[in-house]
């Protein structure tokens, strides 16, 4: 089971990994393979937003009286094949890019993870001779400085997944659906794991009945509840009813069920109508002909192909061209960006001066690009060690934020790291977004123009510096400066 946002999505094995950050028994307490064995008020969770062990709140929790507790007359926690449900949550995964974007959990805590906020709806229709599916709706707060909240409906059906995203981006919300086959721990060797099944709670074991705060709720409200556990996997229930109020799982997140929103009950067929019970058809969104602006490893019908994409003939072959064409090259740094600007404008006429955007804008625009880039293109450029390939610090949130702080301390700096991401953002969009997408959202999306001036870094040393050499190495094959000739603007 997947305990949180895509509880119900995705199958996860209670395995002992190691527990490889040290994360203490109130953030992290395994039913088994613990010793001492997981007790009451243990693996409890909390507020989350980092790796570290002390990158939590935990919630207040005490055992109650165990001698008050009937344990013969326990009330097991309920869930059901066909139900609606909403839920306050915090995703953990897997960070496997830069700005969290396609942050998905995982069977173990190994690596890097990323921690997202999100509010779900999630409705179940596994109820024999339905659909088999489930649907879940989330309102994701933006990434590290992503305007906007991200929109996304993800359907699970069969082995099959289909996620549609509503992007704030670009001067326009874009529509992306990315078809995908998830598997246990990400491994492409496995099949394609099917939605969890209702009975997921039978494997649950009693812990204790414990006054515990959950979050969200009543400013943090404390409530009586039964502890409940498998492997990593934690649930707390109204002793009365046996509804789960409260999950956690520690590399999974936190999930809170809005009070009152549990409902066992036969979903709107609306929901589910484009799929058919024999899994033979795809939502819309994922199809050629469907509302979706951009799609991810899709084919024409909206099922999964690890090849499959929005690329073009056209895009692929300037992806393997390293030397661009001559009406793209310039003979000095500025007319290199006079006549690379005037292709800009032609492609997005909304483009303006580099110098009338603010860095945070731009850090706004580039994220924006990194959720809608095509990873085909990452891949042919890094397969080949072209300059073109986006790269990007592990934390990309801490290092912006702590260049952001030094350049603002002196002015030449912060227009050197200003026109660094004009230059960068302008690369981002050029070679890593399908000539599709650009053409649906030309009339909405603002570019910053690229500067004329080429900024001397010879005789500092500074971090802004080095990473403004990195983003102006457009400079290597459009314009004809060679390394021993003196700056030319």
């Amino acid at each position: 089971m997947k305990v949180l946002a895509s509880s119900l999505i995705v199958v996860a094995s209670g395995q002992f990994d190691g527990n490889p950050f040290g994360w203490d028994r109130i953030r992290r307490c395994d039913h088994f393979q613990y010793d001492p064995p997981c007790g009451a008020c243990e693996g409890v969770g909390g507020i989350v937003w980092g790796d570290d062990n002390d990158d939590y709140t935990p919630t207040s929790c005490e055992e109650v009286d165990p001698a008050t507790v009937d344990k013969d007359n326990l009330k097991r926690p309920v869930w059901a094949a066909n139900f609606h449900m909403t839920s306050h949550e915090i995703l953990i995964g897997r960070k496997t890019d830069p700005g969290c974007f396609q942050a998905f959990p995982e069977n173990d805590s190994s690596g890097e993870h990323c921690y997202k906020p999100q509010e779900v709806e999630l409705y179940s229709d596994l109820g024999h001779g339905l659909k088999r599916a489930i649907y879940l709706a989330a309102n994701q707060a933006g990434n590290i400085g992503v305007k906007g909240n991200v929109s996304s409906v993800i359907i699970h059906q069969g082995s099959n997944m289909w996620i549609t995203n509503d992007i704030p981006a670009l001067g326009s919300t874009v529509k992306q659906t990315i078809c995908t086959q998830p598997r246990e721990g990400g491994d492409t060797s496995q099949a394609g794991v099917q939605p969890v099944q209702y009975n997921w709670t039978d494997n649950l074991f009693y812990v204790s009945r414990e006054t515990i705060g959950v979050e969200y709720i009543n400013d943090w409200g404390t409530q009586v509840l039964d502890h409940w556990a498998f492997g990593p996997h934690h649930a707390w229930v109204d002793p009365e009813t046996g509804i789960i109020v409260r999950m956690w799982q520690p590399f999974n997140g936190l999930q809170v069920l809005e009070p009152g929103s549990w409902e066992v009950a036969p979903q709107d067929p609306t929901l589910f109508e484009d799929l058919s019970t024999d899994g033979s058809t795809a939502p819309v969104p994922a199809r050629k002909d469907g509302p979706s602006q951009f799609r991810v490893k899709c084919t024409d019908d909206g099922f999964y192909d690890p090849d499959g994409g929005e690329l073009s003939v056209s895009d692929l072959r300037r992806a393997r061209t390293k030397m661009p064409r001559e009406e793209y090259q310039g003979s000095s740094f500025r007319s290199m960006s006079e006549n690379l600007n005037k292709w800009l404008l032609a492609h997005a006429p909304n483009s303006r001066e580099c110098d009338a955007w603010t860095v945070q804008e731009l850090q706004h625009l580039q994220l924006s690009l990194l959720q809608l880039r095509d990873a085909s293109l990452e891949e042919i450029y890094q397969d080949s060690s072209d300059n073109r390939r986006i790269r990007l610090p592990a934390d990309l949130a801490k290092e912006w934020a702590e260049l952001n702080a030094v350049a603002a301390e002196d002015v030449e700096l912060a227009r050197m790291q200003r026109d660094g991401h004009c230059h960068e953002a302008v690369m981002w969009y050029v070679h890593h977004l399908p000539d599709s997408l650009k053409a649906e959202i030309k009339d909405a999306i603002s570019l910053p123009l690229l500067p004329y001036e080429r900024h001397d870094t010879a005789e500092r040393s500074h971090p802004v510096l080095k990473v403004y050499e990195e983003q102006v190495s457009c400079t290597s094959c459009h314009a004809a400066v060679f390394p021993d000739d003196p700056v030319t603007v």
